[in-house]
């Protein structure tokens, strides 16, 4: 869905180090399940066995260094990634009047904490074999759950190109995104999805999450991503080591 550039292996452990220590990125690597469960990852043809993510004991883990094989073992599995770019909002009002005051204001005022309340989505399926199957709007969902309960967001917001009429379909009909801008030196469209407060955000995700499952083939017992109500699973961080 969107264009990345090729990284050396170098490059890319480089970069995943950084994005780890920078609380405005937020990056998650999206494997196969299929590729995972038909045993198709071992060079030699012998099916490798997943590690459980930890749920408890996390530090733990992370010190013992439990999981230093878990980026081998799922390596041919990987089929993509999904980010998050966290932001402020732009609270100022348009007229120019107001907007000189409140930041004359500002000025006197000890600065505020920066609050991190909005962050823009990006999603990218590698995997020509992986896409068309609707794996966009399951991976925007369960992200932007995660961004709404875990990082308190209330905005999200998606940069696409004017002819890529595929993702603009996905964010704007599947999702309910709707625009708020275009770049029309970038032939660039920008469409949000807002509320209130981010525990309003995870009950609208939650309720376009019934809705999707409703219109698609009913959830297998076997799929870990929902239970058995069709509600969305926490998601719990796994141990990184350098």
């Amino acid at each position: 869905m969107t264009g990345s550039e090729p990284l050396t292996m170098e490059e890319e452990i480089q970069m995943q180090k950084e994005w780890r220590d920078d609380e405005k990125k937020c990056t998650f690597i999206i494997l196969a399940r299929d590729l995972l469960s038909r045993g198709e990852l071992g060079d030699n043809g012998e099916k490798i066995a997943v590690p459980v993510i930890p749920t408890e004991h996390i530090e733990k883990d992370r010190k013992e260094e439990s999981y230093p094989n878990l980026i081998e073992q799922t390596l041919n599995a990987m089929i993509g990634d999904i980010n998050l770019f966290l932001s402020e909002e732009d609270d100022y009002n348009s007229d120019d009047e107001e907007n000189f005051q409140q930041q004359q204001m500002l000025q006197t005022k000890a600065p505020a904490p920066t609050e991190l309340t909005q962050a823009e989505l990006d999603i990218m399926i590698a995997v020509e074999s992986h896409r068309h199957k609707a794996l966009g709007t399951e991976l925007a969902l369960m992200m932007m759950y995660y961004g709404a309960t875990a990082l308190k967001l209330r905005r999200f917001y998606v940069k696409i190109k004017d002819t890529n009429h595929a993702s603009i379909k996905l964010f704007k009909e599947k999702l309910g995104f709707v625009e708020c801008a275009y770049a029309e030196c970038f032939g660039e469209y920008e469409f949000e999805l807002k509320c209130e407060t981010s525990e309003e955000m995870s009950e609208l995700i939650e309720q376009k999450w019934q809705s999707h499952v409703k219109k698609t083939q009913p959830i297998s017992a076997a799929d870990e991503t929902v239970d058995g109500n069709g509600r969305i699973y926490d998601v719990y961080e796994c141990p990184v080591t350098d």
